[in-house]
């Protein structure tokens, strides 16, 4: 793991106790006792956009190894990004964590199945793949459940201390999250920047802005077809429109030894968090604004679910 990598699970780790600050158990019950956004959220994202992505890619005229890059990006569901937005979003975040603990599981077996997949329909290629389980599950134990856990514990300890630090914590850990994506774009690519030429991020940004342009409108079409609240409208659409990008790096750079295959998700990564921060402000017109200039915060408020 390069330098940069490690920066970037730090600062997650940082991000997701922030997160964790604005939870309690009680959130993860109701979740649990009406558990249709959760389905919702993981069919959308282990099933919908790989699908959307297969469809695209067969009709985009794209280099095959661009297009192989954009199936496995779409593959890669979630991250601990996405449970920021709904965090600085004050959408529902206990859904976001939830997915993201659930997907980061099933994507060991959906993953290798989409990329075998794709690599035979692009590339005329068949491979055996397998995702280092252990290593996947240890860093969701590290980066996601215990910072999480730790923000929970200091909220139902010190609450008032809660609430003070997540309106500092939110503005902060957006600043810091911009800062990485710039430094992982423009780093240089022994230490583990993307090293793509304009040429290639010409190639691939159109059909990258359409996916997400999809991903969203899926996740916002699907909540409201269902009758599900704007908070949860916010967090299905945030989570099907930003992708792991890490896992995808994984995938494409490590196991497949093919740096072709992981541009997509760098172009991806370049924009999809301002689309979907875009997205949910767009559904909460407003917040944006008190979360960046800590107007207020709520205490004690429950997600939709």
């Amino acid at each position: 793991m390069s330098s940069i990598d490690i920066l970037i699970s730090s600062v997650l780790a940082f991000i997701m106790t922030a997160v964790g600050l604005s939870l309690t158990k009680r959130h993860f019950l109701v979740l649990l006792s009406r558990p249709k956004s959760l389905f919702l959220g993981l069919g959308l994202q282990i099933i919908i956009l790989p699908v959307l992505a297969f469809i695209v890619t067969s009709f985009w005229n794209l280099p095959p190894e661009f297009a192989v890059g954009v199936i496995i990006l779409a593959a890669c569901p979630g991250g601990m990004t996405s449970n920021f937005i709904s965090f600085f979003m004050k959408a529902n975040t206990a859904l976001a964590v939830s997915l993201t603990i659930c997907n980061s599981t099933i994507t060991m077996l959906s993953v290798p199945f989409y990329v075998g997949l794709a690599l035979t329909t692009h590339l005329g290629e068949t491979t055996s793949l397998s995702l280092p389980f252990w290593s996947a599950a240890g860093k969701i134990f590290l980066v996601v459940l215990v910072p999480v856990w730790i923000g929970i514990t200091i909220r139902a300890y010190f609450p008032k201390t809660a609430v003070r630090l997540q309106r500092l914590l939110r503005g902060v850990s957006i600043i810091l999250l911009g800062l990485l994506f710039l430094i992982k774009f423009f780093a240089p690519t022994e230490s583990g920047g993307s090293g793509i030429t304009l040429q290639e991020i010409g190639l691939i940004l159109p059909v990258s802005l359409l996916i997400n342009f999809l991903a969203l409108s899926s996740g916002y079409t699907i909540a409201r077809l269902f009758g599900r609240p704007v908070n949860d409208q916010v967090t299905l659409g945030v989570e099907v429109g930003i992708q792991n990008t890490n896992l995808a790096f994984l995938i494409a750079a490590t196991l497949l030894g093919n740096d072709n295959l992981l541009k997509p998700a760098l172009v991806y990564a370049m924009f999809s968090f301002f689309t979907a921060l875009a997205y949910a402000s767009i559904l909460k017109p407003g917040e944006l604004k008190k979360a960046v200039f800590f107007w207020r915060i709520e205490e004690g408020k429950q997600p939709e679910s």
